[in-house]
């Protein structure tokens, strides 16, 4: 019986304060579609990092000496560094390929997306290199025991292009979550107003039930509960929200970077785990800020 007062009270409620009640359902669908974005954002960059470096390589030029004469790599100076990588544990593979080869893969990966780059640059542009997989990519030891050889001209670490990509990925979720916070403070103090509003509005109502005899807890259970239940209902529309954009918007216009395995896909598991969790934690701060707010407000 009670419970069911309460649950009465509090729908009658929301539909006394229509106004505040929106503001409030769409701030908190905002702010939970937003936190939930975020955390999907930052799965789908790790899975996106995973990706890149499975693939990654270590491309360790070589002087102009061994690009120019060595095109089987057995001079001394460039067979060391073969054994030497090879010898190493760290190391998953390595292939050596001299100047024309080097040369012809640049051709191959350039000549459709800028043919001007390829027929301005020489044959003898590029160096002879090794080209080395690592067992793991962020373990580097094996490279840095060459790094110093005098045959080595550069190195090439594909790593750090696979840390940039993940850094723009991880601008965004940064935004994403700064917005979060930004609506979640303004959804706190919309539910202190709408508790405030709605609490002196049933002054007089609240006071003939203390004058009979009912609970304190009785008395606001009502306008903690209308609370919870505008932010229950901006919850189910954040997570809609989110699930459409994802379902409509983001998976379309990504498949062919899913495909291709250019960008790890978004995947639902994240959607499906971190909205009953964000929702679960949204609806908790608004029942403690609505208690808090009558305590500190409500006198009555």
């Amino acid at each position: 019986m009670k419970l069911g007062f309460i649950f009465r009270e509090a729908t009658k409620g929301l539909g006394r304060n229509l106004t505040m009640t929106i503001a409030m359902i769409i701030t908190t669908a905002i702010a939970v579609g937003l936190v939930v974005a975020g955390i999907m954002v930052t799965n789908l960059t790790k899975d996106t990092k995973d990706i890149y470096l499975d693939r990654v390589e270590v491309m360790v030029q070589l002087n102009e000496d061994i690009s120019a004469g060595d095109p089987d790599c057995t001079s001394p100076a460039c067979a060391d560094i073969k054994d030497k990588l090879e010898a190493d544990d760290s190391v998953e593979s390595v292939e050596y390929r001299n100047r024309a080869e080097s040369y012809e893969r640049f051709k191959e990966l350039f000549q459709d997306t800028d043919p001007v780059m390829v027929e301005q640059t020489s044959p003898d542009a590029l160096p002879a290199a090794f080209h080395v997989r690592l067992v793991d990519p962020e373990d580097a030891s094996a490279i840095d025991a060459i790094r110093d050889n005098p045959a080595v001209e550069d190195v090439v670490d594909q790593q750090q292009e696979v840390r940039n990509a993940a850094s723009n990925l991880d601008s965004i979720r940064n935004a994403t979550f700064i917005l979060a916070i930004v609506m979640s403070v303004a959804a706190i103090f919309l539910v202190a107003n709408m508790v405030q509003i709605a609490a002196f509005h049933r002054t007089r109502e609240t006071e003939i039930m203390r004058m009979v005899g009912a609970s304190r807890w009785m008395t606001q259970a009502p306008f903690v509960m209308e609370a919870v239940l505008a932010s229950l209902i901006g919850v189910l529309l954040g997570g809609a929200g989110i699930f459409l954009g994802k379902s409509q918007v983001v998976d379309p216009s990504l498949q062919g970077l899913y495909e291709s395995q250019l960008l790890a896909p978004m995947k639902s598991g994240d959607l499906w785990i971190a909205l009953p969790l964000v929702g679960l934690l949204a609806l908790v701060v608004t029942a403690v800020t609505a208690h808090i707010t009558l305590r500190s407000y409500v006198r009555k």
